[in-house]
């Protein structure tokens, strides 16, 4: 039995050969040259054979490269990416995080700072330098004053300052500027002249012996001027032309006097004795529509008349017995007669005389031992003085630009 067993072993091993010959020839692989050497022992395959030490790698299985790390529980970077730290590091090529103040684009400009970074100052522009506003033009007075002779003309501004003395001839009375200002009419020796505003260029343009040519206005327009005419028939109403030519009569054989020009130049105020007292009357330009304005009898008369500046209303110095010199309204068409303002002062033998009507308020001459200027509201009031001087200072216009 031991003997038997001893004979089979070489034929398992023979046959085992045998077999693996034929699947190599199968394979179509050459058999090697050297032959085995007789103490090789081969072995039995196991469950799972191992292949031939020379059996090459398929080449359709890529190799790892070899300096590819083992990975760890923590992946290691590739060598050629920075690791990073505990703040981590950008690119160079991303731009630096932003600070506290991030840094503007390079297009935008600089947002302002608390406290601006100065600057060069701009360049001056060609535009006007803006000038400080203007102080209003003031208003001028005209005014007779026995301040160096007996009854020069003056003017002054409305506040009273800058008093300047415009004739040196004596006994010239009732100026009045053209609408412009830039030339006065008044009276010297019963005759009517013209001057120039600053006094210069004076002219006499009625130059009379025999009659009387007193208390020239002139039109709003500056188309006439009316006056008084006074020759031995009566005290009429005359205009002219501003040269002193084309003078005609507008009313006639009368005491007519004080003329006064609507602002529409189409009417003329004046005083007149017509009805045996002196009241307000109206003529047109041309002569015709004579009508009184006035109801007093002979308990009051009325003088110096001016138009308002809308033209519905005429206010005049009137005086009754036993009272002063009062100035009273009364509209167009001859109703409210009324007092608007009295004497100035409280001495009952005191004058208050018109001058003019212009913004709301009255120029007036008020008398207290002596004449001087004073505004008062065309609703009444307190009568304001204008500060003049000592002398007589008698209104008789006052021009507003």
């Amino acid at each position: 039995m031991n003997v038997t067993k001893n004979l089979k072993k070489p034929n398992r091993v023979v046959a085992a050969t045998l077999l693996l010959c034929l699947l190599l020839s199968a394979c179509g692989a050459e058999p090697t040259p050297t032959p085995v050497p007789p103490t090789a022992v081969v072995q039995a395959p196991t469950d799972t054979p191992v292949p031939p030490t020379d059996t090459p790698v398929p080449t359709d299985t890529p190799i790892p490269p070899t300096d590819t790390p083992v990975p760890t529980d923590t992946p290691v970077p590739p060598t050629d990416t920075p690791v990073p730290t505990a703040t981590p590091r950008p690119p160079t090529a991303t731009p630096p995080p932003p600070t506290d103040t991030p840094p503007p684009p390079t297009d935008t400009p600089p947002p302002p700072t608390d406290t601006p970074a100065p600057t060069a100052p701009p360049a001056p522009v060609a535009s006007p330098t803006p000038k400080p506003v203007a102080r209003p033009a003031s208003g001028k007075i005209l005014f007779t004053s026995n301040r160096v002779s007996w009854d020069d003309i003056f003017v002054m501004n409305e506040d009273g300052s800058d008093a300047k003395r415009l004739t040196s001839m004596g006994k010239c009375y009732d100026a009045h500027y053209t609408p412009d200002g830039r030339a006065i009419y008044f009276e010297h020796g019963d005759d009517i002249w013209k001057m120039n505003a600053d006094g210069s260029g004076q002219t006499n343009l009625s130059n009379t012996t025999a009659n009387i040519e007193a208390f020239p206005v002139v039109a709003p327009d500056g188309s006439r001027i009316a006056y008084l005419f006074g020759w031995p028939g009566g005290f009429e109403i005359y205009t002219m032309k501003p040269d002193g030519t084309d003078a005609k009569p507008i009313t006639s054989r009368n005491v007519d006097w004080m003329p006064a020009w609507s602002p529409d130049s189409k009417k003329i105020a004046f005083s007149s004795l017509r009805g045996g007292s002196f009241n307000i009357w109206v003529v047109n330009r041309d002569g015709s529509g004579v009508r009184q304005v006035t109801p007093f009898g002979g308990e009051r008369i009325a003088i110096t008349p001016v138009f308002s500046p809308d033209g519905q209303r005429i206010a005049f110095s009137t005086i009754s017995a036993e009272t002063a010199w009062e100035i009273w309204v009364v509209n167009l068409d001859g109703s409210n007669p009324h007092k608007v303002v009295g004497t100035v002062g409280s001495d009952p033998n005191n004058s208050t005389n018109i001058a003019a009507w212009r913004k709301g308020k009255f120029l007036i001459a008020g008398f207290q031992g002596r004449w001087d200027p004073y505004f008062v509201a065309d609703t009444g009031g307190e009568p304001v003085r204008v500060p003049a001087s000592d002398k007589d200072d008698k209104p008789t216009d006052w021009w507003v630009p």
